[in-house]
């Protein structure tokens, strides 16, 4: 799994240091502002071997071809996942990230950086005292996305979503693989 981090930190970089000229040098006004989109995620929780997959929603404004701020909301219906310390098993959990891309846009394809703070949140029964808790989540990563036509995008994002485990689990940091894909309509 460190690997994989140091993977996903160094892509974000390099796509950092990619200069903000579109190969086909759009315009501005050529990218739809506005993304509506569904998609499939799995979430995988490295120190407690299991995986999760769950539905989620993104809102996308982009501010210019390059760059665009997201806000994304999970939903992980699983009541199996258990943490060893805790005497009962987690319910459902719901995550939310917010946060930018920046990359770079072709008319038919882009590839961005990716870097969201948010939470995710562990509902009834997940701690020992039986009650919920909502812990810090910060996502990396990159995003691949094809636009097959002009108001449609299709989205792959592969990112380390780090958990600040503070009220769960004694106060560690969890590095875990988050696979997401979906379609968006753009405006």
């Amino acid at each position: 799994m460190r690997k994989m981090y140091i993977f996903v930190l160094a892509a974000v970089a390099l796509l950092l240091t990619v200069p903000t000229q579109n190969a086909q040098a759009q315009s501005r006004s050529e990218t739809p502002k506005v993304e509506i989109g569904a998609h499939y995620t799995l979430l995988r929780f490295s120190d407690f071997d299991t995986t999760d997959s769950g539905v989620g929603a993104r809102l996308t404004y982009n501010l210019s071809d390059n760059f665009g701020l997201e806000t994304e909301f999970n939903f992980f219906p699983q009541e199996r996942l258990n943490f060893a310390n805790l005497t009962s098993p987690d319910t459902r959990r719901t995550q939310g990230l917010f946060g930018a891309k920046y990359g770079v846009r072709t008319q038919k394809a882009g590839i961005f950086g990716k870097i969201r703070p948010g939470f995710i949140r562990f509902g009834e029964g997940a701690t020992i005292a039986g009650s919920s808790a909502t812990e810090f989540a910060l996502d990396i990563g990159g995003v691949l996305e094809l636009y097959p036509t002009r108001p449609v995008a299709l989205r792959l994002d592969v990112g380390n979503t780090l958990i600040r485990f503070g009220s769960l689990g004694g106060g560690f940091t969890s590095n875990n693989l988050q696979i997401s894909t979906g379609v968006a309509f753009r405006f």
